[in-house]
């Protein structure tokens, strides 16, 4: 996996993106110029050894997208968390809650490029998300190959990255 991670390794933080930076502008002109992320929608599963994890999202309407995710195990939901991604006059940013807790944002990094699953080949369904200030994770990859999905998460040098898979559910 650290071929996926390692991808958005080389990224330089600055300091927080101000509404008119002009790095906020270009990766909110990059958002709308590839469709927003309407490659995320959908409901996303993976079984395996008696386990289950689900990720489901709402489509994008009115700038916001919603989404759950949750982990069964032995048949008993073990875990559960509330996911959102909303564009602020700070930008996009990507916003958990596990567990239903309070919640932890990240802003939106990037989404040039990525590479695919299993080809290594570029492909542009991708998106970057970090908050450095966080303990972990402080880095949330998205990353669509076809009909499979993964999060990675890791601390801001892709160090310690867990990824989390799933193939899309055909309603």
């Amino acid at each position: 996996m650290r071929w996926i991670i390692g991808l958005a390794a080389g990224l330089v933080l600055t300091g927080a993106a101000a509404a008119d930076d002009p790095d906020v502008a270009e990766r909110r002109a990059w958002m709308e110029e590839q469709g927003s992320l309407a490659w995320i929608e959908g409901h996303w599963r993976r079984e395996s050894e008696g386990r289950v994890s689900e990720e489901i999202w709402t489509n994008g309407e009115g700038g916001l997208y919603l989404g759950v995710n949750r982990s069964i195990r032995d048949g008993q939901a073990r875990a559960f968390e509330y996911m959102r991604i909303v564009n602020t006059d700070e930008g996009m940013q990507y916003c958990a809650q596990p567990g239903g807790g309070e919640a932890v944002c990240f802003r939106y990094w990037g989404g040039e490029a990525g590479f695919n699953m299993e080809t290594r080949e570029p492909f542009t369904g991708q998106a970057v998300f970090v908050n450095p200030d966080h303990d972990f994770p402080q880095r949330i990859v998205y990353a669509r190959d076809g009909n499979e999905l993964a999060a990675i998460i890791s601390d801001m040098d892709g160090e310690n990255a867990i990824t989390f898979r799933w193939t899309r559910v055909e309603n």
